[in-house]
């Protein structure tokens, strides 16, 4: 996948599979992730940052925000 721009709601959105290489950077404002086969349910349970890279071992790449704002988005490249 190209780098892309996301917008980010506060529902998780899988930006990026197992095993696969990504980078993902906020210009703006903090966002929220977590690691996981599957869209996480308990968001507590996550990782908060304005850059993340992962070489994929850890599982898929789960990303939201706590509250919206006009800012809310990140670009991905994988």
């Amino acid at each position: 996948m190209p780098t892309q721009k996301v917008k980010l709601t506060t529902t998780p959105q899988k930006v990026a599979a197992a095993n696969s290489p990504a980078y993902i950077q906020s210009h703006h404002n903090l966002f929220r992730f977590a690691f996981g086969p599957s869209q996480p349910t308990n968001l507590e349970a996550s990782h908060q940052d304005m850059q993340v890279y992962t070489d994929g071992a850890l599982g898929d790449l789960w990303v939201w925000v706590s509250y919206p704002s006009n800012n809310d988005t990140i670009i991905v490249s994988t």
